[in-house]
């Protein structure tokens, strides 16, 4: 499916200027983000529309986001339309394959069968995986528990390993949710102490009550790190950048579909929904209503919670970048992949 035109606004290009190019610094990894490509379904579901993501996708709206910044990336596996693993798998391999400052996240779901999991992650730009509650044993995506679309057998293998594993989690609560608070405490305490955790947006704090609920024993357990992807709430970051390391923390968009478009994750109490400002009729007739990027509205509640965090200019550049190079092993001297 053709790709449509980047759109990046006028206000855009002012919140930029004005807002975030003396904050984001030169270098960044972004460390959740995807590919997509239409050719990888098996079946392309009824109504499903979903533009097809490559390299030179990710590149573009690098170029226009963030002018004159170096990009490296963490590529995690999709579950959009539900395409044929093996066939997303080797397309992620053919895109990524000599390209500098990319690593990935495999695509995994329960029934992927652990040999082609170890065989795939002989590549040295695969360092983990990403299961997805998508594909939960017990067809509740709602409600499941880490084992439940992540298998034990898994687990044990990225164990063995040493890999990386991107987590959603799921449960009405997230990462304030007593499973799963249990179920982290004792994979990185006991069971699979090797297996290194990124926990997906702000371990799925949308809004300020999960992490503000969970740091406490978030904090204390090894191995646990964070990225930032599509949260636009000012509050989960102020939680962990004042109660957490902050070199457990790397920045993330969630792009393209979930994070460059005009809108934001708006938080309502302790709920939260994804807004799309073309398209929810809102009226402003009190203010300048002509909305931003939701990839801005993050930045700039990160911007924020640094400032009252006090975080120094080596921290931030350790949130964007620096954190995360040094987890995953890249060189500092790899170079960039929209270069």
């Amino acid at each position: 499916m053709e790709a449509t035109a980047i759109d990046y606004r006028v206000t855009d290009q002012e919140i930029w200027e004005q807002e975030l190019a003396d904050f984001v610094p030169e270098r960044m990894l972004d460390a959740h983000i995807h590919f997509f490509w239409n050719s990888n379904l098996a079946n392309i579901p009824a109504g499903f529309v979903h533009e097809d993501h490559n390299l030179a996708t990710l590149n573009d709206w690098a170029r226009v986001l963030y002018p004159g910044r170096q990009l490296q990336y963490l590529i995690l596996g999709t579950p959009s339309g539900h395409p044929v693993v093996e066939r997303h798998v080797e397309s992620v391999r053919q895109e990524i394959t000599g390209i500098p400052g990319i690593r990935h996240n495999r695509l995994v779901t329960p029934g992927c069968q652990l040999d082609d999991i170890e065989r795939d992650l002989q590549n040295p730009q695969f360092i983990g995986l990403k299961p997805y509650r998508t594909f939960s044993v017990t067809g509740d995506i709602a409600e499941c528990r880490i084992h439940e679309f992540l298998p034990h057998e898994q687990m044990e293998l990225a164990n063995q390993h040493g890999w990386w594993v991107t987590m959603h989690l799921s449960r009405f609560d997230g990462c304030a949710d007593r499973h799963n608070l249990d179920d982290l405490e004792e994979y990185t305490t006991r069971r699979y102490p090797n297996i290194r955790w990124l926990l997906a947006h702000c371990a799925r704090s949308f809004t300020y009550w999960p992490i503000r609920q969970a740091i406490n024993r978030l904090r204390d357990m090894p191995n646990i790190y964070y990225d930032t992807s599509a949260v636009t709430d000012v509050r989960p970051y102020v939680t962990l950048l004042t109660q957490e390391d902050p070199q457990r923390i790397f920045w993330g968009s969630d792009g393209v579909g979930a994070a460059f478009f005009h809108g934001h994750y708006a938080a309502l109490g302790r709920a939260w929904q994804h807004y799309d400002a073309d398209q929810g009729g809102l009226q402003f007739p009190h203010c300048d209503g002509r909305p931003i990027l939701s990839v801005y509205e993050q930045l700039m509640s990160l911007k924020f919670a640094a400032e009252t965090a006090q975080l120094s200019r080596d921290q931030i550049e350790g949130i964007f970048w620096r954190n995360a190079t040094t987890a995953f092993g890249i060189p500092e001297d790899e170079g960039a992949a929209n270069l």
